[in-house]
């Protein structure tokens, strides 16, 4: 079955989901906003995250509420962005969008560009929410036209994690932090050679096209994200060979349905490497009951491709009764060192940097992973590219079945990178014609 016949569904349901933001644009205009008077304020909270996360967010949910006995905080919590960000479209075509949301990089601005999101300006004006402490680089990703929306609560990394013990075992050395894609390379095939097992790959996952094309001076969609952001597809043919050679030669695994949990192949011994955003280290390692070690992404071209990003938003919905309520309690989330003494950066290294500051020095060897890497980073990455296009939902999927057939021998890369451009033009064409972005 071609591409093209496969995405079809995919294009009506999340045309579904786009339509949902048209409807809520007109969403907070002209609405009064409730204000709390002597009465029980309720809020809703909706996030991603696994056990781990759930129980300690519940817990600082609970701390707060018995700090603030006046205020109620409901919780929709979910396994991962996906769920969050089509509930949130069936939340807002029924105008009843969560107060508080956890938002990713790749949605929350589809939600701000729909003035869909509070502006949190005047709740800093009047102190109800301070980001004094956080760094200004670190509020950048959450703005627009000067104000700010969301506020990154956490900054991490593509990485990639391994367990040193299972190294140390092996009597194989671990790549530097300056390594280059070549010796990662070298010490694939000497895992490989080394490890008597069927069913190990040194690779449990490959690092992400996006990335190759980075350290080529490109990006995968241009600023505006109305086109692809790179001119040859060569540089994604590149990409598609060394996936498939890694392949081929059975270095890269293809594990599905991994969780951050004690059945982890980095923790079973199943593979060496595996790549992650960076704050996944430290579940990993409490999962292991040692420590779990990050090294940065390997150096693949001329141009430096890492990037510190957001780990993710907290926002407050243009639907919300109580939204100075709402930003008391982001304020508390990012500021409230008893707060993130529970956290422990799960979510991401701190961006407040008092808060950040008094956590590293709590913290033993596997909860200073990520900020010794994001200390790294400082000195070696390049701006994080601008937040992708709503439709690249549809276009990751075409990616990804484009990818599997490279892979399996159906097509070559180089036919893979022209017939990925020809399926991204038309998708991103499609959305010009519509006036979503």
């Amino acid at each position: 079955m071609g591409t093209s016949k496969a995405l079809g569904v995919l294009k009506v349901l999340v045309g579904l989901l786009v339509l949902t933001g048209i409807v809520g644009c007109s969403s907070s205009s002209g609405t009064t906003k409730e204000k709390a008077v002597e009465q029980e304020i309720t809020l809703k909270f909706i996030w991603w995250g696994k056990e781990q996360r759930k129980e300690d967010t519940l817990k600082i949910i609970n701390m707060y509420m018995k700090d603030h006995p006046g205020v109620k905080i409901v919780t929709e919590d979910f396994s991962g962005t996906d769920a969050v960000s089509a509930q949130l479209a069936m939340e807002t075509a029924d105008q009843n969008t969560a107060d508080i949301i956890q938002g990713d990089y790749g949605f929350i601005f589809n939600y701000i560009n729909r003035d869909l999101i509070e502006p949190l300006g005047p709740y800093i004006a009047n102190k109800s929410l301070s980001v004094s402490n956080v760094p200004p680089e670190y509020l950048v990703a959450g703005m627009k036209n000067d104000e700010l929306y969301a506020v990154n609560i956490g900054i991490n990394s593509e990485a990639l994690v391994y367990d040193p013990a299972f190294f140390q075992e092996a009597g194989i050395e671990a790549p530097s932090q300056d390594y280059t894609i070549d010796e990662l390379y070298k010490t694939l095939i000497e895992l490989k050679e080394t490890i008597d097992d069927p069913d190990f790959y040194p690779m449990g996952n490959m690092f992400a096209a996006s990335y190759f094309l980075r350290t080529r001076g490109v990006s995968m969609y241009n600023a505006d994200g109305t086109a692809l952001g790179y001119e040859e597809d060569k540089d994604l043919a590149d990409y598609f060979a060394l996936y498939k050679q890694w392949t081929d030669e059975g270095l890269i695994g293809s594990f599905k349905g991994v969780s951050s949990d004690e059945n982890h192949p980095v923790i079973t011994g199943k593979t060496a490497f595996f790549s992650v955003s960076s704050n996944a280290a430290s579940v990993l390692s409490n999962k292991a009951g040692r420590t779990i070690k990050l090294l940065p992404l390997p150096k693949a071209g001329e141009k430096e491709g890492r990037f510190i990003k957001p780990s993710m938003f907290l926002a407050v919905s243009s639907y919300s009764k109580y939204p100075e309520e709402a930003a008391k309690f982001i304020d508390f989330f990012i500021n409230s060192e008893a707060a993130n003494d529970i956290l422990k950066g799960e979510r991401g290294v701190p961006v407040s940097s008092v808060i950040a500051a008094s956590l590293s020095d709590k913290l033993e060897e596997a909860g200073k992973q990520q900020y010794e890497l994001m200390e790294y980073l400082t000195t070696h990455s390049s701006p994080i590219d601008p937040p992708v296009p709503s439709s690249s939902i549809i276009i990751n999927n075409a990616y990804q079945i484009i990818s599997d057939r490279v892979l399996d021998g159906s097509i070559t890369p180089e036919q893979g990178a022209q017939e990925y451009r020809t399926e991204a033009d038309s998708i991103l064409k499609g959305n010009e014609k519509g006036g979503a972005k």
